[in-house]
């Protein structure tokens, strides 16, 4: 029980830390019931103080963050680092972290001013540099050298977290002297909503964001013709089809209205096929309009409103269910089409993206072939981001999609 004072010290609480894939060997010696006293009483030293290591000789730490000290492969684990503090989210964790590093000098050292309301200079350093922990989203950690990689939207690293420690993974493949980025936010959020989430404080540089700040593809509207797109200002294309912002803003609306509807606990209620069509009515009546943005958050999650409508239908036996599980394919695959092109060019995929692929894999699909390429699409993804073929257990169990 002695490995476990440091966790409980950090976190708060009992915890019994599990190892991620990729986190040195020495340490995952330490966690195993019969390991060695000196080994364990190391590792306690070690985490206490927020340990971190460059595995694999990988990385080069330099004044801008980290690069790649020579060529990494995609999925690589390229640093290994414990918290300096980790407290359960909600109102009074920044409270709690600042009590708990107020006198770390390398924590004050770090930089702030990502969001402008916070007065105090150690609370803006900890709202700029604290992360919710990928695996354990119930709380949030202060892991001191994540926090020094660079930002980006469309990052080539991601941070795998728990409240114990936290293992960087190569998302792609990077070449000697490459700058390692992370996205501190969810990356297939639109430009606006990623700026906001980023703070008033920063205004991030990633050639992504370059893009699309003067033309979010998100909101564009393609023209039938193909040769025309439209944003929020009134246009005419040169094939006479005219984009009516109006039109499309009420649209938009009543897509969240529907959609908020379904958020409710009452929405669980009702038949399923009647909920779908009701549903596919409003998206129809909203795609013949031809003044929507397809990519648009409202827009994809009705169509995933409809799909799941028609999943539940389908999995109930009756003459319908062929047309019920047709129904679910036409419309999970324009939501997760839609969905991964708003991701962009990296190959990180928020959690949303591969739970939704993850319930894919429990459908009827229309052939053999078109469900092992799911499977291994799946697969692929968890390996890059988690370094096993699966969501993690205690991520699923949060998701209350187990």
């Amino acid at each position: 029980m002695e490995v476990w004072n440091w966790a409980r010290r950090c976190c708060g609480r009992r915890h019994r830390p599990v190892s991620l894939p990729g986190a040195p060997s020495a340490y995952v010696a330490s966690l195993r019931p019969n390991a060695d006293a000196e080994l364990v009483a190391t590792w306690q030293r070690r985490l206490a103080t927020g340990y971190w290591e460059i595995l694999g000789d990988s990385l080069e730490e330099h004044e801008a963050g980290f690069r790649a000290k020579r060529a990494v492969s995609a999925g690589e684990a390229v640093l290994f680092e414990a918290p300096r503090a980790c407290v359960a989210a909600g109102p009074q964790a920044c409270d709690e972290l600042a009590r708990r590093v107020a006198k770390d000098r390398e924590v004050l050292q770090l930089p702030g001013g990502r969001f402008t309301g916070e007065e105090d200079p150690l609370r803006s350093i900890l709202s700029s540099n604290c992360q919710l922990c990928s695996r354990e989203p119930r709380y949030v950690a202060l892991f001191l050298k994540c926090s020094r990689l660079v930002h980006s939207c469309c990052p080539n690293a991601y941070v795998d977290s728990t409240r114990s420690h936290a293992v960087v993974r190569a998302l792609d493949d990077l070449p000697a002297g490459a700058q390692v980025s992370v996205s501190w936010v969810p990356v297939s959020l639109c430009f606006e909503a990623r700026k906001a989430q980023l703070g008033q404080g920063f205004a991030c540089a990633c050639a992504r964001c370059a893009e699309e700040r003067t033309e979010d593809p998100q909101l564009r509207v393609p023209c039938a013709c193909g040769k025309a797109t439209f944003l929020s200002e009134q246009r005419r294309c040169a094939c006479g089809f005219r984009f009516e912002p109006a039109e499309c803003q009420r649209h938009l609306a009543e897509a969240c209205k529907a959609n908020e509807f379904m958020a409710k606990d009452g929405a669980a209620r009702g038949n399923e096929i009647q909920k779908a069509m009701a549903l596919e009515t409003r998206m129809h009546t909203a795609t013949a309009s031809k003044s929507i943005p397809p990519r648009h958050p409202q827009i994809l999650q009705l169509a995933n409103n409809v799909a799941n409508c028609y999943f539940y239908a389908a999995k109930m036996p009756g003459k319908n269910q062929d047309a019920c599980w047709e129904g679910f394919w036409k419309y999970k695959t324009q939501y997760m089409s839609g969905l991964e092109a708003n991701h962009g060019s990296t190959k990180q995929r928020d959690l949303h993206y591969l739970l939704s692929l993850r319930r894919m894999l429990s459908a009827k699909f229309p052939t053999p072939a078109e469900r092992l390429q799911c499977q291994e699409k799946y697969t692929s993804l968890c390996l890059l981001h988690f370094g096993e073929p699966d969501i993690p257990q205690s991520i699923l169990l949060d998701s209350n999609v187990m």
